[in-house]
């Protein structure tokens, strides 16, 4: 099942890498704190409703997520009541558990590249960096571990599920895709050979 998800997602995986620069030496506060905004914006609905699907607490319990960055938001100062006001992306359409479990598929694998992530945002932002990256954490130390759990669960479906599980990735991936590019990159200098 991972080897067709990793086939099925690919191109989408590829396209999203490194669109929001958050592993550039750019990075900065304005920056982090706006896509911060844009990524809870996403998991305020998405985390409730996969929940909803999945249907299993001991599974979705721990991987919720949302109270991390609302924890990163505040460390950067802003107000708690502000969330509510914070733009709110629709979710991307997912019908059944088999497609809540592909959705899950993306948002656990973004754990894997979080950690690094995280320490460059601490290296950018120093102290507040260290506050504000929960996050980007995944689960700490257990971040393995809690990967390779989702593994076992992922192997479980069956494979006439794939299409479904699938289609729930490639979901996710579209939609973050056109959610969180909003929050532009700033522009690079031109070479002084550029015309």
């Amino acid at each position: 099942m991972l080897a067709h998800l990793r086939a099925a997602t690919r191109a989408s995986h590829e396209a999203m890498e490194g669109a929001l620069g958050l592993v550039d030496e750019t990075l900065d506060r304005d920056r982090y704190c706006a896509i911060l905004s844009r990524l809870y914006g996403f998991w305020v609905g998405w985390e409730p409703r996969v929940a909803l699907l999945v249907g299993r607490e001991e599974f979705t319990k721990p991987r919720r997520r949302l109270h991390l960055i609302a924890a990163d938001l505040a460390a950067l100062g802003v107000p708690a009541g502000a969330l509510a006001a914070l733009p709110r992306c629709r979710i991307p359409r997912l019908d059944n558990a088999e497609e809540a479990l592909g959705s899950f598929y993306v948002m656990e694998g973004s754990t894997l590249g979080g950690r690094v992530i995280q320490r460059n945002v601490e290296l950018r932002l120093g102290d507040e960096g260290r506050a504000s990256s929960t996050y980007f954490a995944g689960y700490g130390p257990d971040t393995g571990m809690m990967w390779r759990a989702f593994l076992v669960r992922l192997d479980q479906a069956p494979m006439t599920e794939s299409a479904r599980i699938a289609r729930g990735a490639v979901a996710t991936f579209t939609r973050l895709g056109e959610w969180l590019p909003l929050v532009q990159r700033p522009p690079t200098a031109p070479s002084p050979s550029a015309p």
